[in-house]
């Protein structure tokens, strides 16, 4: 067959060459030119019609658990239906459709669609479900859950209040619609649209009161709605490509308020408490964004943006103690406003100076302009105790960074990257003004051989600050050696070293090796020492033509020293924490003939915290926080025909916990505060599939 091709494309070629020479002589008799309307190309692959694949079937699960419900939406025993797949339809005009969905019969389904004809427009929609689970083994007196009121039973009494406790699960929903679409405007522009709403409802953990009088932890209602636009109108050009775009953002808040009964009767209080939730709010952004190539040589692009946020959600009274109701609040609402601004030369400015070596330099300003407006307010504690008068603090800050970088590579098999960094921010109303960062890095990777690539890169930053200044911390003075963490002065180095290894051609192997270390010399009070490391190995081997194996295995280790002291006539005492994660796996996947495929995977996490806080009295260490994570996982897949075949996917996960800070804890068990109790969460799931596979 090749050979015939060859012939006929060296006959046509031939034809065209002679021909060439004989257009002056025939001039005179040529014909009128063929009809070619009806001409048709044999050799070339023109895909038409539907394509597309599916799975549908049942999927069985056995001793569901909330913690294993969490985003996968498989949360009670029983059958549940299997759609997956994707459908796609091409024409010979340009014409196009594609659909694609995943977990279409569960609560964490996802689908999307896309269509329209090629280099004229295209449409966009998509919909999805992200269930979440909280709050295992949680319970609550209160009735109404899930409204902007709760209240306790008629016959409520805190001393025999377990017996009025009700399993309570702390469940939502995220619910998101999109749609889109994008226009061209002739070779070089078009417009781009979208829009996308989000829900989110259902309850979660929300605290009141004032711990140890009359603290309460309770489930709070979800009520958001969210809805975003994006417009835009976009040029590329030869050499360069620009971008201008508005975003707008509306949040809406269904429960803006909750009311709860107190569940304890201190006798000098109102008998219930009211909170406002997250307020309604408003974000409007303009961006410019582009790119521009002068020469082979040099080339810049960049980034701004000028956004507005509003908020102007109206005060709640200080209090619904009828004693406080003529306490009048300095402003009706915050009438909040928020202005921000950030320029980028992302990418920067490059330059090739020389043959290997080039430079690159970014700079980028980043603006937060709060103009809330400031005044005084007198809250009242426990619906009784009335305090301040306390200033609110709009915070606002500016961040400029600028980056240099130089890159060499003299062969192919050698490079070498160093660069010198310079971030600063300088804020309002917190205990340090202003930040200065300087940081300095180098990295090489070389290619000794085929089979090996490595890389190593070095890196020091120094973060240095200004005084520290007291902000007086709402009436709770400070101690004034304290330093916030990310405020504070600090030196870090940063090592990274990967390879990536091909010894035979079947076998890959990639190790990667991470660690941090992190000084913060001048804080006595506060964090002060910090140490993060990371080793990870990752194997692949083609076992014959049809099997391949892989197994990883990772490490990662967190290490962390916090000193503090209650004033400054007290010494010292130091908490030490250790974390450690370790992960590792193997897996199969081969293939049986023509139709058969198969495989395994097998995954085990194992993490561990260990908390010692050191004082004079000698206290023991808490105990290990832990979690274990198990994965087995088999399937089958078998070819009956062209179209249809048959699939079995089956795994099992066992998990279990220990959490000191909530095993061990009824939701009395603290003096003061009435919590939703609950337990770490421990499980064993299996999840069977059987499914059709349709390929059409």
């Amino acid at each position: 067959m090749k050979y015939h091709s060859k012939n006929k494309l060296i006959v046509a070629l031939s034809a065209c060459f002679l021909g060439s020479f004989s257009i002056q002589g025939m001039a005179e008799e040529a014909a009128d030119p063929p009809d070619t309307s009806d001409w048709a190309c044999k050799l070339c692959a023109i895909s038409g019609g539907w394509f597309g694949d599916w799975e549908l079937g049942l999927i069985y699960v056995d001793r569901a658990s909330l913690k294993f419900a969490d985003y996968r939406g498989l949360d009670d025993d029983g059958f549940y239906l299997k759609a997956d797949g994707d459908a796609r339809y091409r024409d010979e005009r340009g014409y196009y459709f594609d659909f694609y969905g995943q977990n279409l019969g569960l609560d964490s389904r996802n689908l999307e669609m896309r269509g329209g004809k090629q280099g004229s427009y295209e449409l966009r929609a998509g919909y999805s479900e992200i269930p979440r689970y909280l709050g295992y083994g949680t319970v609550t007196p209160y009735q109404g859950v899930g409204t902007d009121t709760l209240v306790l039973p008629e016959d409520w009494n805190i001393n025999n209040g377990d017996s009025f406790m009700v399993p309570t699960s702390l469940e939502s929903k995220r619910k998101t619609l999109d749609a889109g679409g994008t226009f061209k405007l002739g070779s070089a522009w078009k417009i781009i649209a979208e829009y996308e709403r989000q829900r989110r409802d259902g309850t979660i953990g929300f605290s009141g009161g004032v711990f140890p009088f009359n603290g309460a932890i309770f489930p709070a209602p979800l009520d958001y709605t969210t809805n975003r636009f994006d417009v835009g109108l976009e040029y590329t050009g030869n050499r360069g490509q620009a971008r201008v775009e508005y975003s707008g953002s509306d949040f809406d808040n269904g429960a803006n308020t909750l009311t709860w009964d107190s569940p304890y009767n201190l006798g000098y209080v109102t008998d219930y408490s009211r909170s406002a939730l997250a307020p309604d709010n408003k974000y409007h952004q303009i961006s410019l964004a582009g790119a521009f190539r002068f020469s082979p040589r040099f080339r810049v692009s960049g980034k701004a943006y000028w956004g507005k946020a509003k908020q102007n959600e109206t005060f709640l009274p200080y209090s619904t103690n009828p004693r406080y109701s003529d306490l009048e609040l300095p402003r009706p609402s915050l009438d909040g406003k928020l202005d921000t601004t950030m320029y980028n030369l992302s990418g920067g400015m490059y330059a090739r100076l020389a043959k290997g070596f080039g430079v690159t330099a970014e700079y980028k300003k980043d603006k937060r302009d709060n103009k809330s407006p400031m005044d005084s307010y007198t809250p009242v504690m426990m619906e009784w105790i009335e305090t301040g008068p306390f200033s609110n603090r709009p915070y606002s800050y500016d961040r400029q960074h600028g980056k240099v970088e130089l890159r060499y590579r003299s062969v192919h098999n050698f490079r070498l990257n160093g660069g010198y960094k310079r971030a600063t921010i300088k804020r309002t109303y917190q205990e340090v003004r202003k930040n200065t960062e300087d940081s300095f890095w180098g990295e090489v990777q070389v290619l000794p051989s085929a089979w090996l690539d490595a890389r190593f890169k070095y890196e020091v930053l120094d973060r240095d600050s200004t005084t520290h200044e007291q902000q007086g911390n709402y009436g709770r003075d400070e101690h004034p050696l304290m330093r916030k963490y990310n405020m504070a002065d600090r030196e870090r180095k940063r090592l990274t070293a990967e390879f990536n290894l091909t010894p035979v051609e079947r076998l890959a192997v990639n190790l990667s090796y991470y660690r941090t270390n992190d000084d913060y010399d001048n804080s006595t009070v506060g964090l002060t020492e910090g140490k993060e490391t990371s080793a990870n190995v990752d194997i692949n081997y083609a076992i014959g033509k049809n099997a391949t194996a892989y197994g990883f295995y990772s490490r990662e280790r967190i290490k962390s020293q916090i000193d503090g002291s209650p004033n400054v006539s007290t010494g010292v005492w130091s908490s030490f924490t250790d974390d450690k994660i370790s992960t590792w796996g193997l897996g199969l996947s081969s293939q049986a003939g023509e139709k058969t495929t198969y495989g395994f995977d097998y995954v085990r996490s194992n993490a561990d915290g260990k908390i010692l806080t050191q004082t004079v009295a000698g206290e023991p260490p808490f105990p290990v926080l832990n979690s274990k994570l198990e994965n087995f996982r088999i399937y089958l897949n078998h070819k009956l025909n062209d179209r249809w075949g048959l699939g079995l996917n089956a795994y099992r996960e066992e998990y279990d916990s220990s959490d000191w800070y909530v095993d061990g804890f009824g939701p009395l068990d603290v003096d003061g505060l009435m919590s939703m109790g609950g337990i770490s969460p421990n499980y064993t799931v299996t999840v069977v599939s059987l499914f059709a596979t349709l390929t059409f």
